[in-house]
């Protein structure tokens, strides 16, 4: 894919020009940059935070090969067992101790920032945009403090940003057709091995069949009444056809969901067959609507875009308002101008956001807590992005761009010391919370 030339670029340019040119260096580098920084540190603190006084003992009892506990009660089911496997695989590898619960959510964490660099830029075209949306993404406190905990929503989040990559990739790339299915095939078994982690991928997955549908059904229309901003991604669709796209958006989520489950039966004994799993499913379902959390920890899902309180109990997480608010502005902006232009990237973000955000509106969970807007708000710096890129691109001389990144790093580095359990005084070097 080429990225938008510079008009009348010197060719002794800079380093730093040389690397954004060229799309797999500039995701090395965030990629390790940010590995690097995440892994900072992130033995504190030595004992659980939260939820991961629930995962790790599950993970634990993987590690063992035991999911019986003295009493011979099963360990809770209340999500999928994948993302567990995948920290137990963690712990085998790096052992059972702070470093070996989170190493495996910092790896995710890179590697979602390098998703949003390589989703912002097949949907905009624009390298240096597509940087913008990853390093915003980077400040945005959600991903640092998911990216430091042993829990599912890294495993989740990085399946479902690099789903959408592939997604993508198969309907705005100039490829074959045989390259546009592969893709597409790829998008749906990443998204079943997200909702292997937690269940919250069918939301993603029910944006990427209504927008797939939708382009099928422009492509059929007259040329007249076509809608000329979609018309190429319609083509690329209906060259794809309705059968891989039934095999790869329907049969293949379920196979690499399913086949996640085999393992799982081989630990317990059981067979791994239909009626196995849809017994297993029943359980979880039981549990999901049943588990019983802290009235005291719980917040309202409507709540989650304004909150500006923290949630102490899991690292003083709290969304950068730059990114939280401003995200929720730029969405406002961005449904503004699909209503009077159709267009792509507007559409994506919009049914994405509000998929993964009002799912929780109907969910029959008993407790919602805060971290659970960490995939809806993946969503909003990649908004700002696209938002920005139909605005003036400066303001008095100065790049709109900058001055947004600096002010959420600025909020960023107020709040790092918090999220990273500093011990006193470090902790409130920079202010602290009431």
């Amino acid at each position: 894919m080429e990225s938008r030339s510079v008009p009348n670029a010197p060719r002794d340019s800079s380093a730093l020009e040389r690397i954004t040119d060229r799309p797999v260096i500039t995701a090395l580098f965030l990629g390790v940059a940010s590995l690097l920084f995440f892994l900072a540190g992130i033995r504190t603190p030595t004992y659980t935070i939260l939820d991961e006084g629930v995962y790790v003992p599950e993970a634990r009892a993987f590690f063992h090969r035991t999911l019986f506990d003295a009493t011979t009660q099963m360990h809770n089911l209340a999500r999928p067992p994948f993302g567990k496997m995948l920290l137990a695989i963690c712990m085998k590898a790096a052992g059972d101790n702070p470093f070996g619960w989170r190493v495996g959510a910092a790896i995710c964490g890179s590697l979602t920032l390098v998703a949003v660099y390589f989703w912002a830029l097949l949907l905009l075209h624009d390298r240096h945009i597509a940087i913008f949306a990853a390093v915003l993404t980077f400040f945005n406190n959600f991903l640092f403090v998911m990216s430091r905990v042993g829990m599912m929503d890294a495993f989740l989040v990085v399946f479902l940003l690099w789903s959408l990559v592939a997604y993508t990739g198969a309907i705005v790339l100039d490829v074959s057709a045989g390259s546009r299915r592969v893709l597409l095939g790829c998008s749906g078994v990443l998204i079943g091995l997200g909702g292997a982690c937690k269940w919250n991928a069918i939301d993603t997955l029910a944006v990427l069949v209504l927008v797939s549908f939708a382009l099928l059904w422009i492509a059929r229309r007259s040329p007249a009444d076509s809608v000329p901003s979609l018309s190429r991604y319609a083509k690329n669709m209906q060259q794809i056809g309705v059968p891989t796209l039934l095999l790869s958006l329907v049969i293949a989520p379920i196979i690499s969901y399913s086949l996640t489950f085999w393992p799982f039966c081989r630990i317990l004994h059981r067979p791994f067959n239909l009626t196995e799993l849809i017994a297993i499913h029943r359980y979880m379902w039981y549990l999901s609507t049943h588990w019983a959390t802290n009235r005291f920890l719980t917040s309202a899902w409507y709540k989650w875009p304004l909150t500006a309180n923290p949630e102490r109990p899991l690292s003083y997480l709290l969304g950068n308002p730059v990114v939280t608010w401003g995200g929720i502005a730029a969405l406002v902006f961005c449904l503004r101008r699909f209503w009077k232009d159709v267009a792509l990237p507007e559409g994506m973000v919009l049914l994405l956001y509000s998929a993964n955000y009002f799912q929780w509106a109907v969910t029959p969970e008993k407790g919602l807590l805060y971290y659970y807007y960490y995939p809806a708000v993946m969503i909003l710096g990649v908004a700002i992005a696209v938002t920005l890129r139909s605005l003036p691109r400066s303001i008095f001389g100065v790049r709109v761009s900058v001055l947004v990144l600096i002010a959420a790093a600025t909020i960023f580095v107020w709040c790092y010391p918090r999220m990273t359990h500093l011990d006193p005084p470090w902790d409130c070097a920079l202010g602290c919370w009431n």
